[in-house]
Parts: C-alpha cells; sequence; structure tokens
C-alpha cells in the first residue's frame, strides 16, 4: 500500500475518536542509548505465557524496545513456517506489500498514524499450506527502556488447510514504568484454516497501550482469537475487527481481564459476517477492582444468508469505586440470521461465600477462588498444556486478592 505522508500527518493532528488521548509527544521514539544486556527477560517474559528456557525447542520470536533479538524456527519445522520481521519480508517479497495495511487503515487514528510513520520491528508469520502445527509458536514484545513508544506492525499468514497455535506475551519490564505500546496486527486465515492465537498482556499502571488488529477469513477458515490482560494499565484501548468474508468461517474472540488500581480499559470488538453460514462469538469476563474502569463494546454485523452471532460480557466488580460499562450492538440484514447478546454486571455472590465458607474456608480463600472462577478460559479451546500454563499466570495475577 503507498502511504500518503502528508495525510498521515494531518491524522496525527485530530484528537482519538475512542478512549483517553494520549500526547504522542510525551514519549521518545528510540532509548536513548543501545542496550547490550537486558537483565530479566526470561522472567519477565514467562509472566506472559512465553517460555524463553524452551526457545531451543519452540520456534520464538523476541523483540525488546524497537529490537528484534531472538527470532527461531526449529529445524523440524523450517519446511512449514516462515518467521522473520516485516522489514526482512518485504525485502524478501515484493507481494507482501498488498497485505500490509489491507485489514487496518493507517488514517483511521493518530495511533495508526503514527505506527505507519514510525514504526519499528514487528514481524511476519506464515504457516504453509497443509501444514499442521500444534506445538505453540511464540513471539514476545517487551519494553525495556523508559517513556519510549514501542511501535510494531505483525503481519500472520495462515495458508490454506494449515493450522497452528500462537501465543504472544507483552509486557513492560519493571525499568520502564512509563511507556506507550502501538502495535498493528493484521491476520489472514486463508480456506479451511485454522488459527488460535493468545494474546496475554501485562503491563504497568503508568502504561499505555493502543493495539489495532484486522482479521480476514476465507472459506471454512476457523480462528480462536483470546485476548488477557492481568494487574493494571494506564489506559487500554482496542479495537479488534473481523471480517468473515468467506462460507462456513467461524470466529471466536474471547477476552479474559482482570483490572485493578486506576486502570482505565476501552474494549472493543467487532465481527463482520459476509460469507453465508458465518459463525461468531465474542466473549468477555471480566473483573475490575480498585478504581479502575472498564467499558466493553461488541459490535456484529451479519450481510449474509444463515449468519449466527452472539455477544456476552459478564461483569464482575470488587469495588463500589470501580466502573463498567457493557455496549453490545448487533445489526443484521438477512432476514434468516440469528443475532443474540446478553450482559451481567454485579458482585461476589453472598450465597458462593457462605457455601464455601460452610466447608472450612476462609472468606478471604472463597473471595479468592470465586474470582478465579469467574475468569473462564474453557471457551479459548487452548491445548491442555497451554491452558495449564494459562491457568497458572490468572492464578498468579489475583493472588492475595
Amino acid at each position: 500500500m503507498q502511504l500518503d505522508e502528508e495525510r498521515l500527518r494531518e491524522v496525527l493532528r485530530k484528537p482519538a475518536p475512542l478512549g483517553l488521548d494520549i500526547d504522542l509527544q510525551e514519549f521518545k521514539q528510540a532509548p536513548e542509548q543501545r542496550v547490550e544486556y537486558y537483565e530479566d527477560l526470561a522472567q519477565a517474559s514467562l509472566e506472559v505465557g512465553v517460555d524463553l528456557d524452551k526457545r531451543s525447542k519452540l520456534t520464538t520470536f523476541l523483540q525488546v524496545d524497537h529490537e528484534a533479538i531472538y527470532k527461531a524456527v526449529q529445524k523440524q519445522f523450517e519446511k512449514d513456517i516462515e518467521l522473520m520481521t516485516l522489514e526482512e519480508a518485504l525485502e524478501k517479497y515484493e507481494w507482501l506489500r498488498e497485505y500490509v495495511w489491507r485489514l487496518r487503515s493507517p488514517y483511521e487514528d493518530k495511533y495508526s498514524a503514527f505506527n505507519a510513520l514510525h514504526g519499528k520491528g514487528g514481524y511476519f508469520l506464515r504457516i504453509r499450506e497443509g501444514r499442521r502445527i500444534h506445538l505453540p509458536i511464540q513471539t514476545c514484545f517487551l519494553t525495556y527502556s523508559p517513556e519510549i513508544v514501542q511501535n510494531v506492525h505483525n503481519v500472520i499468514m495462515v495458508e490454506p488447510d494449515a493450522e497452528a497455535y500462537i501465543i504472544t506475551g507483552c509486557t513492560a519490564h519493571k525499568k520502564a514504568p512509563k511507556g506507550l505500546h502501538i502495535g498493528v496486527t493484521e491476520i489472514y486465515v486463508k480456506r479451511s484454516a485454522k488459527l488460535n492465537y493468545t494474546m496475554i498482556h501485562k503491563w504497568g499502571p503508568s502504561f499505555h497501550v493502543r493495539p489495532r488488529t484486522g482479521i480476514l477469513l476465507e472459506d471454512g477458515a476457523e480462528l480462536v482469537y483470546n485476548y488477557i490482560t492481568l494487574g493494571s494499565v494506564a489506559s487500554f484501548q482496542s479495537q479488534p475487527s473481523a471480517r468473515l468474508a468467506g462460507e462456513g468461517a467461524t470466529l471466536s474472540m474471547n477476552n479474559v481481564v482482570y483490572l485493578e488500581r486506576s486502570s482505565d480499559m476501552d474494549l472493543w470488538g467487532e465481527a463482520f459476517i459476509e460469507g453465508s453460514g458465518g459463525r461468531v462469538e465474542l466473549i468477555t469476563n471480566a473483573v475490575v477492582a480498585d478504581r479502575a474502569k472498564l467499558t466493553n463494546r461488541g459490535r456484529i454485523v451479519c450481510d449474509a444468508d444463515n449468519g449466527k452471532g452472539h455477544i456476552s460480557c459478564r461483569g464482575l466488580m470488587l469495588s463500589d469505586e470501580a466502573e463498567v460499562s457493557a455496549i453490545p450492538c448487533l445489526v443484521s440484514r438477512r432476514m434468516d440470521s440469528e443475532l443474540t447478546h446478553e450482559a451481567a454486571i454485579g458482585r461476589i455472590s453472598e450465597e458462593q461465600l457462605f457455601y464455601l465458607m460452610a466447608r472450612g474456608i476462609s472468606r478471604e480463600e472463597a473471595e479468592s477462588l470465586i474470582v478465579r472462577g469467574f475468569l473462564d478460559t474453557s471457551p479459548m479451546k487452548l491445548p491442555e498444556h497451554l491452558e495449564k500454563g494459562v491457568r497458572r499466570i490468572i492464578d498468579l495475577a489475583v493472588k492475595g486478592f
């Protein structure tokens, strides 16, 4: 895509249409000096589900600040997977330029425009036709230097009849309490391909996050798109948008959220059913504590025969100072479509507490059990080894509640 730099700079001057408007001038575009040694990378990445100790056995991509410091495809998968920085891929494949900025517009808001003008890093991941990769592919983005913008662009391509699991961890090192992460990701799931894509985010009370994701599903394609965020974040504003362009395409978009302190999160998800027989689920389970604020927006638009969609938002409030808003939207342009939604916001049930306490469990332990149980990961359809890892991360995040 040919970018219009003048138009991009014009968009940069406009306030963000949703969420807290961030002054991009507060952040540095690059670290003041290149860091030769990164402390505690393995521990920081493990907290968001990426095990660097297994990088010799698993396909892994690791970017710190603006630099890809590790990327490797294991020998047994060299004919199945391509993994490289997006810059390397664009040099290697001329045709790839037709896929970059195809699913998200660089002109849609100031963060996308900033990414298009100043983006550094990100990866190109390709699962070749007919290959089925059941070991997880690990990618990790870690901000190490304080007060910088980590500004990445990723392209994922799952070719026809291929299948893969991807786990992506995004976090900030303790040395970088303040920063901004802008991530553009474009996901192409081709005919009859399957992808399970799980993101785990853990930032900090002074960090701002602006992901932008575009998704295209062809005939018979299946995508399970999971997002988990734990702890506190200064502000978060996300707009994943999916097109089910092919017949019989299936999307399950699942959010598990645990917010605390003064976090401000605007979490959006939308899907457009364009091929007949498309199926969509948008599910959010959120626990909100302290003074945290969550706005959950879900939208399904059906323009095809026999389309089905469902939006579910459940919010559990642990404080009278917290705030949860659920804003579902359903649009149908076909008489035989079936679109539904449900939303529920409340507190921990005294009946559940009494039931557990009657069995010898303290009130504190009972509350913690209920919170952990509320953050249900079963819709994520993770393989057993990943499910255990994700549950362990959630348990550690809410421990001591």
